[in-house]
């Protein structure tokens, strides 16, 4: 969870120029002590508060309409041959397909 910077800000300004421990500052603040130190470090560091921006996942190459619209006109190709239209691997195409509600084409057996 990120704090905000507002409260980075006063955790380390209560440090450096109170001139107070950083167990001191994790008690006042009740934020653990490794969090505080890091701040501190961070902030000695390259004079800068502001949080990391958050992962998360990377956007897909894959347009799920176009590739509804190539099923629907080349349905009887590979998975392989799709990935290389939008130039991604199989399993890429597999998973966009799961998300369309395309299934894979099964033989019956009789």
């Amino acid at each position: 969870m990120n704090n905000s910077k507002d409260l980075r800000e006063r955790v380390v300004k209560f440090v450096i120029e109170g001139n107070n421990s950083r167990r001191g500052a994790s008690k006042v603040f009740n934020i653990h002590y490794n969090r505080v130190k890091e701040w501190v470090k961070i902030f000695k560091e390259t004079g800068e508060l502001s949080p990391k921006p958050m992962s998360g996942k990377k956007p897909t190459k894959i347009d799920l309409s176009q590739l509804r619209k190539q099923v629907e006109e080349n349905p009887s190709w590979f998975q392989d041959e799709h990935a290389q239209i939008f130039g991604v691997k199989q399993p890429a195409i597999s998973k966009a397909l799961a998300k369309i509600g395309v299934t894979r084409k099964k033989k019956l057996l009789l």
